[in-house]
């Protein structure tokens, strides 16, 4: 049977490049046309596709954040069952 080899290192480098993501995401802003389009039809197709990058970025955050989180858990369960496992071999 294979040895499952965990890299906390990996997953401590997937949670920051992920965090670093997020920050990304959190922080991008979206242009406004400012009134120089003019046009009923430009400035309301500009507005809808100004919404549609909006929630494109907050679902990107989000995301980022869940698989961040998720490689903190793994890490995190990991390690504590490694330290149960320790714990039950000294004993015996």
């Amino acid at each position: 049977m294979a040895d499952l080899r965990v890299s906390y290192s990996t997953l401590d480098g997937v949670h920051d490049a992920l965090g670093t993501a997020t920050r990304t995401f959190d922080d991008a802003e979206v242009p406004a046309d400012g009134g120089a389009f003019g046009a009923d039809d430009v400035t309301q197709a500009f507005a809808t596709f100004r919404t549609a990058q909006q929630r494109s970025t907050e679902w990107l955050a989000d995301v980022s954040r869940t698989l961040a989180q998720y490689a903190h858990d793994t890490q995190s369960s990991v390690r504590n069952a490694d330290e149960d496992l320790a714990g039950k071999a000294g004993r015996q």
